[in-house]
């Protein structure tokens, strides 16, 4: 195993510790029993440890969905429906998940949320592009729509910052249907998968 690995490790090690959020560069290094300045070699900052283990945790799920996704000859509407399928049913380090979960680890959560944006946005903008010129969609900007579309999923439904009660996501899930419905001139009733058979598990 290469030091990089042994180091992003220790990381995730403080991580289901609880005490990652706090942790300092020589925690991190004397937890990978390495000296300081071999942290150095690999990373300038504790930041930039962080910002490494999350990639290197949710690229898998990003990656995923990518390669099902392509292996799919569908429709845009159920292209979006199976992205959102395969996000959200996509095994992940369920340990590191809660920890991220904790109030300590409130940093090292929203760069986790931000890195899932930035890399499924590019695959939500490409169905939307493929929806215009089926002409399911009318969009001008998929780019920014499909940020919009992905922020209440990943952001304003997710249970570690928010404590949204079932009837409460449900009614945000509907609301956003009507709004990609209406922004997009989709046909009534495109986005019911939103909110159909939601469970309390069905999101991150």
């Amino acid at each position: 195993m290469s030091k990089r690995d042994l180091i992003l490790d220790a990381l995730q090690e403080l991580l289901y510790e609880g005490t990652a959020g706090t942790a300092s560069v020589q925690d991190i290094a004397s937890k990978a029993k390495i000296a300081k300045g071999g942290l150095y070699y690999y990373f300038k900052s504790k930041e930039e440890v962080l910002d490494a283990l999350v990639e290197r945790q949710y690229s898998y799920v990003i990656e995923t969905c990518r390669t099902k996704l392509a292996a799919v000859d569908a429709p845009a509407l159920e292209k979006i429906k199976l992205l959102l399928f395969f996000y959200r049913s996509t095994a992940v380090d369920r340990a590191l998940d809660s920890a991220l979960h904790e109030p300590q680890n409130a940093a090292i959560h929203q760069k986790s949320n931000a890195f899932i944006m930035q890399k499924l946005a590019p695959i939500v903008s490409g169905i939307l592009q493929q929806g215009v010129e089926e002409k399911t969609f009318v969009c001008a900007h998929t780019e920014q729509t499909a940020e919009l579309l992905l922020s209440p999923i990943i952001f304003l439904l997710d249970p570690g910052l928010f404590t949204w009660t079932e009837q409460e996501v449900q009614l945000k899930l509907k609301a956003l249907a009507q709004m990609l419905e209406s922004s997009l001139q989709a046909p009534p009733g495109s986005f019911t998968f939103l909110y159909e058979n939601w469970t309390t598990q069905s999101l991150k």
